[in-house]
């Protein structure tokens, strides 16, 4: 009798593992393919006769790098808003900019480190990513007042055009990229 009670649930386990195969299949198909239409999920049945659901919320941004990209420009975005509020005549001079310090931290370190801290906090803001493409614009046009004959930091200042020039375009990718992204949510509870 002993072996009829151990058959019975590694019966039920095997059909359960089979059911998990299954979904583990629909994930690989959802990293390869199109996306699903729900969130994957998984349905068990718990030792006391009830039912659990499983259940994920994905974030969908094709190439999944976006949120890790995003990321990225949140942790460049900081150390730039560090630099530009701490040690703002520092700023100053390797650009060659003559306006007061203040205006240096307000303009350029607080504006980097909202932006860097709210990309921290959650890289899938596109809203965020959006404003700093519009204060890359405003750093492209100061720069590239800079970047006259005048300016004895004219080396600079086009080195920190050619950069911020670089940056803005990954931030208009993952901008655009991440204001298409879909989220769904399946609330999972027992039954």
């Amino acid at each position: 009798m002993p072996s009829a009670q151990t058959t019975a649930p590694a019966a039920d386990w095997r059909r359960k593992a089979s059911h998990i195969s299954h979904d583990a299949l629909s994930f690989g198909r959802w990293m390869g393919g199109k996306p699903l239409a729900k969130a994957p999920s998984a349905e068990f049945s718990t030792p006391g006769g009830g039912r659990m659901r499983l259940t994920t919320d994905r974030v969908r941004a094709r190439p999944a790098l976006t949120p890790q990209l995003s990321f990225m420009l949140g942790q460049n975005a900081i150390g730039l808003g560090v630099w530009g509020l701490l040690f703002p005549k520092a700023v100053n001079r390797f650009l060659g900019v003559q306006a007061p310090h203040q205006t240096t931290q307000l303009l350029f370190g607080t504006r980097e480190m909202a932006t860097g801290m709210s990309l921290f906090s959650n890289p899938t803001r596109s809203g965020v990513l959006w404003a700093r493409v519009a204060g890359d614009l405003f750093d492209i046009g100061v720069l590239t007042w800079l970047n006259r004959p005048s300016n004895p930091k004219r080396g600079n200042a086009r080195l920190a055009l050619g950069v911020v020039l670089a940056v803005t375009a990954l931030d208009a990718i993952a901008a655009a990229r991440l204001s298409n992204v879909q989220r769904n949510s399946v609330s999972g509870g027992g039954r």
